[in-house]
């Protein structure tokens, strides 16, 4: 798809804004604007529109709203929000209701706009292809019911242990930091993911306390190796989701590497129903790997266990 094919909706309700946004990218796109949510599903109703861009904070109709709307009527395009950093609840709403690829922190940044929309445009021609869908949505980064969880943990070691819950918090954020930090890359070196991992681990040990063991084993050299981000928590996170964790059940998942691969396994106890249970994470990953090495991810599902195991990619 040639730049100029590439059709871009961005809305906001300062009029400023759109012409700032028009003067900085109409040479290499094709730019539509509008300065209401109304305004820009007509606009969509009446052009193709491969992305789309909303400010949050917009009278009559939010953002989120908005994308929400996009979401039902045009589920192909590619939706993108701007939001202050520090507005949490719409960016979890956009990842939720809008079904959001990136959010932007604002007043946005020309050069990573720029890439973020080249990104865009390459991930709507993967999606044209059916080689990935969704993978990279923030959706994926950001767990609502984990961060709720967290939080009821945090609530609850705030009265026990002072000393705990501080700790807890200092994790926390080292979790979502990470998530910002490399939301953007194809691939890290696993000796930056694994710190990443080790947070994570310990917000859910402490939440499961003794009823969940999680063991890792990475062999000599392949901290130096690549994987593709946040992979590892997504399927510590569906082991999580789909088995029973309890004191009579302890879940045991381990996390090793060699031979140019690394695999997470887990003991099979599963949960008699999983509320909102799909495949769509597993699919997604083995997509994503597809795609970025030609090789499939192995997956091994018997009556007792459960593991998957991913390729190592060299760091070229």
């Amino acid at each position: 798809m040639e730049e100029r094919d590439f059709n871009i909706l961005y809305v906001d309700d300062e009029v400023n804004n759109l012409i700032s946004f028009n003067a900085t990218f109409r040479r290499d796109y094709h730019i539509f604007t509008a300065d209401s949510g109304r305004e820009g599903l007509d606009v969509m109703r009446s052009n193709p529109i491969q992305l789309v861009i909303s400010d949050q904070r917009m009278p009559e109709m939010t953002g989120v709203e908005f994308l929400e709307k996009v979401r039902e009527e045009f589920p192909e395009t590619i939706r993108m929000i701007i939001t202050g950093f520090s507005d949490i609840d719409a960016v979890i709403g956009a990842i939720n209701r809008g079904g959001v690829y990136r959010y932007i922190t604002k007043p946005w940044d020309e050069r990573e706009m720029r890439v973020t929309i080249n990104n865009a445009k390459q991930l709507f021609g993967l999606q044209e292809e059916n080689i990935i869908s969704q993978f990279e949505s923030l959706k994926a980064q950001v767990n609502p019911h984990f961060l709720f969880n967290s939080l009821n943990v945090l609530s609850s070691l705030i009265y026990i242990d002072q000393d705990k819950a501080a700790k807890f918090v200092r994790q926390l954020s080292r979790v979502y930091r990470y998530v910002l930090d490399f939301k953007d890359k194809d691939l890290v070196k696993l000796k930056d993911e694994l710190p990443f991992l080790e947070s994570y681990i310990f917000l859910l040990k402490t939440r499961f306390d003794k009823n969940l063991v999680v063991e890792t084993d990475i062999a000599p050299g392949d901290e130096e190796m690549m994987v593709a981000p946040v992979v590892l928590q997504l399927l510590l996170e569906n082991a999580i989701k789909h088995n029973v964790i309890s004191k009579n059940k302890p879940l045991t998942i381990s996390i090793k590497s060699g031979n140019n691969e690394i695999t997470v396994r887990n003991n099979l106890q599963l949960k008699s129903s999983t509320e909102g249970s799909s495949k769509i994470g597993l699919n997604n990953i083995k997509k994503r790997y597809e795609y970025l090495t030609g090789r499939k991810i192995d997956i091994l599902n018997d009556e007792n266990f459960f593991a998957v195991t991913i390729p190592l990619l060299e760091n070229k």
